[in-house]
Order: C-alpha cells, then structure tokens, then sequence
C-alpha cells in the first residue's frame, strides 16, 4: 500500500511540474521570478566579537568585572582588572624609581666631570718638566677620564632600565582588559575569581546596526546582486521586514543552519550573502542574535 502511495506523489509532483513548465512557457513568466529563498541568521555588522586577555597560554584571573550584561560601553572603556594588576603596577613603580636614582647619579657625576675637566686642562697648562707636577698632571686627567667613564657607564644603565620599565608597563597594560568596539556586553562567560579560558571574557557588539547572512545555493549565486531588496521572516514575528543586500562573500562552503523538512538536503554548498536590515528592525531583533530566519531576496 505504502508503495503505491508513493508511486502516486510521484506522479503528482511530475504532473504538476509538467504544468508548471507549460504555465511558464504560454505565459512568458519565469518561475524564477519569484525570487531566491534561504535560511539566514541574525547578526550585528560589527559581528559579535568573543574579549579575551593577553596574559599568554598560561591564562589570567579576573579580580574585578567592571561592567554587567546589558550595558553600553564606548571603544577604550576598561571592562576588566586582572588578579595580578596590583604586582604589575608595583613593579612599574619600582622601574621609575629606579630610573629616578640612576637619573640622580647621573646629575652628580656630570657635576663631577665638569669640574674634573676644569682641574685636568688647568693642570696640563701649568705642566713642567718636574716629576711632581707631571705626575699631579696625569692624576687630574685620571679623575677627568674615570668621570668619563663613569657618565657612560650610568646613561647605559639608564637605557637599561628604560628597557626595562617599558616591559614592566607593557605587563601591566596586559592586566586590564579593554572595549575594542563601542557597544553591549551581550554575555560575560567568566567571573570575578574565574580563570578566563578558551572562552575568553565576554562576548559583545555594536547593536545599533543588524544583518542577515542568509546561506544562499552556490547555484543561485548568479542571480543575487548587491542591492537588491530582500524579506526576512520568522516563526514568531509579528510582521516581516525589508533588507538589502551589501555584501556577497567568497567562501563555497557547506551550510551551517537546516531546515525542519526532514528530506532537506544537509550538505548543500553555500555562499553567505550579507544584508542590510532595516532601521526599524533594530529595536525588535536586537534580543535575538544569531536568530535563525528565512530569506526571500526578490528579482
């Protein structure tokens, strides 16, 4: 029986794309015409963008989160303080101490060498051929050349320790984690205490502009044009909206989002094709990120 039934749907479905094809032909009407359809998600433009640290491989520990899920940050905001800020920013401070001491020495040393040299050229003009003067001579031109040497010697430990406080300000840089975007905090993924993983800190965009990346066939790639208007609906929506397409993309891969029909084909070959939502479908789809939608780009 089950057969039967079968062989009937099929010769149905034949039946009607005979009728179809004819419709076409007698009518000058493309069936193409009713445009492309996709499924498609829901994603900010600035894409949703996963902070993390950079401690290295051996991760951090968050100390303090300075911001909740929710709320609106602007591009430098500090999101989070890391639990080895305060030994950073000791080791900073002895760094400029350091550089502060070493500055000191230097001061005297150049006092030390302008007087040297003062006694080193008053003596090698006052020279004469008794041994005791010869002699007084050369141990004023010792004093001028060991200040000399003594001036290089702290200017080098200087550059050194300049060297030094700038890894020191970098390590403390690494102890705070900053907004790269201005935007929402969409999910905080570790807390106060937690060490951040793979993971990473938390997850957040720029809310104000929304997309669809509708998986279009690479077979209908042809006819899609940046440009074109397209409708996006959804279980659950109370109306449709209008988009545009902005963007094709480059990559032929295997799509990612499948249809509840149990005969869709799972390993489809896809190209995304980014569009523009409109303004008025921000304020709606905002708490529905990554929202699974479908896609109608018209002709």
């Amino acid at each position: 029986m089950s057969a039967k039934i079968a062989f009937s749907l099929l010769f149905c479905l034949f039946l009607i794309t005979i009728s179809l094809s004819i419709l076409a032909e007698t009518t000058g009407v493309s069936i193409k015409s009713q445009g492309i359809g996709s499924l498609g998600h829901i994603e900010p433009r600035s894409r949703v963008i996963n902070v993390s640290h950079n401690a290295g491989p051996e991760g951090a520990k968050v100390e303090r989160l300075l911001f909740a899920e929710g709320d609106q940050v602007k591009l430098g905001d500090k999101l989070a303080i890391l639990s080895d800020y305060d030994k950073r920013n000791a080791e900073v401070q002895a760094a400029e101490t350091h550089i502060k001491v070493l500055e000191e020495k230097r001061n005297i040393e150049q006092v030390a060498l302008t007087f040297n040299k003062k006694e080193h050229l008053r003596y090698q003009s006052l020279k004469q051929d008794a041994m005791a003067s010869i002699s007084l001579a050369d141990a004023k031109y010792l004093a001028f050349a060991q200040s000399e040497a003594n001036l290089k010697r702290l200017s080098a430990e200087i550059a050194h320790a300049e060297s030094e406080q700038r890894v020191s300000v970098a390590g403390l840089k690494n102890t705070l984690i900053h907004a790269p975007i201005s935007g929402t905090i969409l999910k905080i993924l570790t807390r106060p205490g937690e060490r951040i993983k793979d993971g990473g800190l938390l997850e957040m965009a720029d809310l104000t502009q929304l997309d669809v990346v509708a998986e279009v066939y690479e077979s209908d790639l042809v006819q899609v044009k940046v440009g074109q208007k397209a409708v996006i609906s959804a279980t659950g929506f109370n109306q449709g909206y209008t988009a545009e397409v902005r963007e094709l993309g480059f990559l032929v891969r295997k799509n990612d989002l499948n249809d509840t029909d149990p005969l869709a084909d799972r390993d489809n070959r896809i190209i995304e094709v980014r569009l523009t939502l409109e303004p008025r479908a921000v304020t709606d789809l905002q708490h529905q990120i990554f929202r699974q939608v479908h896609v109608r780009i018209e002709p």
